[in-house]
């Protein structure tokens, strides 16, 4: 018996199949891709901007929707504060995030800086509106002559 070849239906073949895994890669890739793009716009929704004393204080004076959180220790805070300023101390920081309004941008302050920073790291993808780490701390706010508020 003799089979003959059909070289062109082979060929169809081969196309018919390339070109079908050919889709489904793409498919795939798009597929992954807006899988991705939710998880980023999820993680990025919040970003922290440094901000120094000045910027911070014409901040607070020009926009009504600030919270300022301060959180270093309660003894700290009672030595000296920034008027208005939420005590949420730095350990106390993940029990109490729903004391910390969403709606409102929140001005984080410590002594120095370093705790601030990591608290807004902490905060980032908490769902807040706007973060600013006040660079230097109460520290710095006062050297430049800003006002607090001491017993």
């Amino acid at each position: 018996m003799i089979v003959k070849r059909n070289p062109q239906w082979i060929n169809i073949a081969i196309l018919t199949v390339g070109t079908i895994l050919f889709s489904n890669v793409v498919a795939g890739i798009f597929i992954v891709e807006r899988l991705h793009a939710g998880e980023k716009q999820l993680k990025t929704q919040t970003e922290v901007n440094n901000i120094s004393p000045k910027q911070a204080k014409e901040l607070m004076d020009k926009a009504k929707d600030v919270f300022v959180l301060d959180v270093r220790t309660e003894e700290e805070y009672k030595e000296v504060h920034i008027k208005d300023a939420h005590l949420i101390p730095i350990k106390e920081l993940e029990q109490n995030i729903n004391k910390i309004p969403k709606d409102k941008k929140v001005v984080v302050h410590c002594a120095a800086g370093k705790r601030s920073a990591r608290a807004c790291e902490a905060l980032k993808d908490k769902g807040l509106k706007e973060l600013y780490n006040l660079e230097g701390g109460i520290n710095k706010w006062q050297a430049e002559g800003y006002p607090v508020e001491k017993p």
